[in-house]
């Protein structure tokens, strides 16, 4: 009685092991088929905002250069938090670039997935209201390039002012050099203030298209 108890408890084991495995199995294959759109986006999204914050910060620090000059403050102290905070900008714009293109390539297959479940639907009423969710999120994600195009245009020449000003500094960082600067450094913080605000609009629709996303 006891072996036979036994057996029956190894079968019931072998079982839910062998359920266990094609559970996971099952898992990984539907992972396999969710691209995670949102998830990418979300991470665009978190990066975006990392951006924001950081081009506050350099564009900051730029400010207390010029006013250490003008003040006669320590200018190596100073210029050296600037060229810091650069480079971490100069680091978040790369990571920015490179959570776009995995959300950009993501949304790719996950449209041209969406579309075919679209096709095989054999309801015609359910298709069609499974199509204007469709369009909806589809047509949400395409406005995240028109805003991201907008805030290049802003964000691009604030990047190339800010690497030329630390190259220049970096080679010549006396107190004449750094107040030539300051009705330049004037300028760049209304570009600064210009290319947040392009990158806020990025970060509004992005949010916006998350919503529309199916939760996966």
């Amino acid at each position: 009685m006891k072996t036979q108890d036994t057996g029956k408890r190894m079968v019931m084991a072998g079982l839910l092991a062998g359920l266990m495995v094609a559970g996971t199995t099952m898992v990984q294959q539907v992972s396999a088929q969710q691209p995670g759109v949102v998830v990418s986006l979300g991470q665009l999204n978190s990066e975006i905002h990392k951006l924001r914050e950081s081009v506050g910060r350099t564009m900051g620090a730029l400010e207390q250069l010029k006013g250490a000059a003008a003040n006669n403050g320590d200018l190596n102290k100073a210029y050296a938090n600037f060229s810091a905070l650069y480079a971490e900008l100069e680091s978040q714009a790369n990571d920015v670039r490179q959570h776009g293109t995995a959300a950009k390539a993501r949304a790719k297959q996950h449209w041209e997935a969406w579309q075919k479940e679209l096709t095989d639907m054999q309801n015609a009423k359910l298709r069609e209201k499974a199509q204007k969710r469709y369009t909806a999120a589809s047509g949400e994600f395409e406005k995240i390039s028109t805003r991201v195009e907008a805030a290049k245009e802003k964000f691009a020449p604030l990047m190339a002012d800010l690497k030329d000003i630390n190259t220049y500094l970096r080679a010549d960082l006396s107190k004449d050099a750094v107040s030539s600067l300051s009705n330049t450094i004037w300028k760049m913080g209304i570009s600064g203030r210009s290319a947040d605000s392009k990158l806020a609009d990025v970060n509004e629709q992005i949010e916006k298209t998350m919503k529309k996303m199916p939760q996966s």
